[in-house]
């Protein structure tokens, strides 16, 4: 009898050992929270960094389609260099419509959206590692006026890329990337010049029903799209910041009225990082900060070697990993490879660049060697980058995904593709080896039993390493499963 106690006893004492195996997590510690296909609907207010412990974000923006950028597809725009006048050329999507006309915009949009991302670029990007992808969409999507010459029908699209994402097993953030009188005054909002966004409260008006029409849509595929973005890049250097917040508060109030668990995430207006807290309402639930990090968008940025480039990375987000620790995650949402700005169109269409000190506004070549030409490991063709410049884009790659992919929740990359932008083409920086492949954790949910399947796998970049593992489900019950077997046996041996 007393034999079978002590085998009890030890049975008792090894379940119990299993399940702590099983959980690996240290005593006193909850199990990191399961990734599951659908947001949360307890109505709990979750940790916002716990979701990402497991695998962070990792995506890639599906920019220029619904919003389009002439450096991203400079071919719809060159047709305009026929006109000789500059001041007349379309330099966004406002003047590219008015300049066409109504019809034929929409005819020339209508085939790029059918065209420029395909179901086969998802199912590329899922196998390379990419788990979501932020689609930017224009206001005039959800809310035309008939005095705008912007065409609308973009929505049968988005729907068709949720599909595609769903059946590759990507997240989705639908992301709100130009508002009624331009926010920033850049082309990415659609209109080029002086914005006019918070000048008419009107313009507020259609923001938020856009934005609402957005968080409805995103509603109907709940399974696919996890994230709202309320609008991209409103800039404190064109307005108050106050102003900004009571958008940003608004825009919650829209939001959480019609989902309660999907992220809601924010710009930072282009504050640093420890003025990020007045931008944030006390009693949001599920916020993520959205911060755009670059490093050529000033003649400073362009005039630096290559080490200092390196190095900057780590002076540009020393501070953002104490904000996701102390406040709400942050995920970098867009970041590229470029250090220069020699790209076609990437000052907007029709000007220069401080590279070579075409830019107006400068007076004298920027770039940090004696001799500046657009040409080379500078140019657009990257069949003809030497292999010191590739390995320096990888170098400089892997010292941004040392922080994104480590020290916050996540990173989306700016973007997915390009026409002759290499710097910018998440695809070919990954075919090209400078940017690196994740194991796959996008997995379509039709498919259970997947995620507890794939094997554990390891990703390094510079001196990183970074672990992939299996989803953990319900591993907290594990051990206590095992202890009530061993007591039943215990009780059936007495």
């Amino acid at each position: 009898m007393l034999t079978h106690i002590l085998l009890a006893c030890f049975l008792l004492y090894t379940s119990c050992m299993a399940g702590s195996l099983f959980d690996n997590t240290e005593s006193g510690e909850e199990a990191a929270a399961p990734e599951v296909a659908t947001p949360s609907t307890d109505g709990e207010t979750h940790t916002n960094k716990n979701l990402f412990d497991a695998t962070p974000i990792r995506g890639v923006n599906i920019g220029g389609v619904f919003l389009i950028e002439p450096f991203i597809r400079p071919s719809l725009f060159d047709q305009f260099l026929a006109i000789g006048n500059e001041t007349e050329r379309p330099v966004d999507e406002w003047t590219f419509s008015a300049a066409l006309g109504k019809e034929e915009a929409r005819r020339q949009l209508e085939q790029h959206w059918d065209t420029f991302v395909t179901r086969d670029h998802l199912e590329t990007m899922a196998q390379y590692g990419v788990n979501w992808i932020r689609i930017p969409i224009g206001y005039w999507a959800f809310n035309l006026t008939q005095d705008e010459p912007f065409v609308d029908g973009q929505v049968p699209y988005v729907e068709r890329l949720l599909g595609w994402a769903r059946d590759a097993g990507l997240k989705v953030e639908l992301d709100l990337h130009g508002a009624p009188g331009s926010q920033n005054g850049y082309d990415n909002s659609g209109r080029r010049g002086t914005p006019k966004w918070l000048l008419d409260r009107g313009n507020v008006d259609r923001t938020l029903d856009a934005l609402e029409k957005m968080t409805r849509l995103a509603a109907d595929w709940d399974d696919v799209v996890y994230g709202i973005q309320i609008l991209n890049e409103p800039s404190r250097w064109k307005w108050p910041v106050a102003d900004i917040l009571e958008f940003y508060n608004e825009a919650y109030d829209v939001v959480r009225g019609i989902t309660q668990d999907m992220y809601f995430m924010i710009h930072d207006t282009f504050l640093g990082p420890t003025e990020w807290a007045t931008l944030v309402g006390a009693n949001w639930t599920h916020a993520l900060m959205d911060t755009h990090i670059y490093q050529m968008f000033d003649n400073y940025m362009v005039s630096i070697n290559e080490t200092m480039h390196i190095d900057m990375v780590a002076e540009m987000t020393k501070d953002i990993g104490a904000f996701d620790r102390e406040h709400i995650g942050v995920v970098v949402g867009e970041f590229s490879a470029a250090t220069h700005d020699c790209t076609k169109y990437i000052n907007g269409f029709g000007t220069g660049n401080r590279w070579e000190g075409t830019l107006p506004g400068t007076d004298h070549p920027s770039c940090p060697f004696e001799t500046c030409t657009c040409s080379g490991d500078y140019g657009s063709d990257y069949t003809l980058f030497s292999d010191h410049y590739k390995r320096f884009l990888k170098r400089y790659i892997d010292a941004q995904l040392a922080v994104y992919d480590r020290a916050i929740a996540g990173w989306f990359y700016w973007n997915f593709r390009t026409e002759g932008a290499p710097e910018w083409d998440y695809l070919v920086g990954v075919e090209q080896g400078w940017f690196p492949k994740f194991p796959r954790t996008a997995v379509p949910l039709a498919d259970s039993s997947s995620s507890d399947s794939m094997e554990v796998a390891n990703t390094e970049f510079g001196d990183l390493q970074v672990s992939t593992a299996p989803t953990k489900h319900r591993a907290d019950l594990a051990a206590p499963i095992r202890a009530l077997f061993a007591l039943f046996f215990l009780a059936l041996l007495w």
